[in-house]
């Protein structure tokens, strides 16, 4: 492999952790200094982008054989059991 295709391959890669980056700190500021619906709809964007960009980027879950999705599809059906549960409690603790 030569260097210009060991560069491209790492781009994806990086090009992933740098949005995951960007999405946790935009998710931190809002929950410093959002208010009101910015602060919940900005936080509930930022973790979809975030779930996207690890299944679609790191995980590449469109371009691997069909076993992998399923226990991909699996683990992501479990984050967003747990994204639920808390999401019910948060809604039962506001006010």
């Amino acid at each position: 492999m030569t260097a210009k295709a060991q560069r491209v391959a790492w781009l994806g890669p990086i090009l992933a952790w740098v949005v995951l980056l960007c999405a946790t700190a935009a998710v931190a500021w809002l929950g410093v200094e959002g208010s009101g619906r910015l602060r919940f709809g900005g936080a509930l964007a930022g973790a979809a982008l975030m779930l996207g960009t690890l299944a679609f980027g790191l995980v590449g879950v469109g371009r691997n054989p069909a076993l992998l999705r399923l226990v991909a599809g699996a683990a992501f059906l479990f984050l967003a059991l747990m994204f639920l549960l808390s999401f019910a409690d948060l809604t039962t603790r506001l006010r």
